[in-house]
């Protein structure tokens, strides 16, 4: 009978040891996945939405600058052109432009190593005419252009002479390369690039047809 009591109590004894073991152990740590990286946002999601923004900050444009291909053109070379001293009608000017358009003189590569093509905005622009036409008189006049397009998109080749007056002679003759967008309820300018007889080394053609 002891014996027997002390073999019961021997394994009691290892059943509670047992157990407690296996209640002590710590559960085996759960695999988890690395989170999944949020998707970069769209550049084109973005894009409209600078865009939209943009849009509002645009001073609103003259119905009759903004309705048609030619009340356009007409309206960016009035806009600029004056005497020394006058000052031109910048907010008209920023009412023409598309948000982000881009303007450009087009030349060859300079001897000091400055590019040709040196792109700047229309506020770029405004901030060099305030300075520059407090001292020169700057009259820029359309010639002839060619007009090609598609769709809302349309290209004008606009033959341009500058002056210092109306009744001086020309000072510089070229051509501005100009890209407009109609948005179903006016024109834009999306871009202008330039250049002149002298740059580009022949007088400007009375057709634009490259051969």
């Amino acid at each position: 009978m002891p014996r027997l009591l002390t073999a019961v109590r021997v394994t009691a004894l290892l059943v509670t040891s047992s157990a407690f073991a296996q209640t002590a152990a710590p559960p085996a740590p759960t695999a988890k996945s690395a989170p999944t990286p949020p998707a970069p946002p769209s550049p084109m999601k973005l894009a409209a939405e600078r865009t939209q923004a943009a849009l509002k900050q645009v001073p609103p444009g003259r119905p009759t600058d903004v309705k048609s291909v030619e009340d356009v053109v007409t309206a960016l070379y009035d806009v600029i052109s004056g005497p020394a001293g006058k000052a031109r009608d910048w907010q008209r000017f920023r009412s023409l432009f598309y948000p982000g358009a881009q303007m450009a003189s087009v030349q060859r590569p300079r001897p000091d190593g400055r590019p040709g093509v040196a792109p700047v905005t229309p506020e770029d622009y405004v901030t060099w005419g305030e300075e520059y036409f407090k001292a020169h008189g700057f009259f820029e006049r359309e010639t002839h252009r060619q007009v090609s397009g598609y769709g809302d998109l349309v290209n004008v080749l606009s033959a341009y002479e500058i002056r210092t007056s109306p009744e001086a002679a020309p000072l510089l003759r070229g051509v501005n390369n100009i890209q407009l967008s109609f948005d179903g309820q006016r024109w834009w300018v999306l871009h202008i690039s330039w250049t002149d007889e002298k740059a580009a080394g022949a007088p400007v053609p009375t057709a634009f047809t490259r051969k």
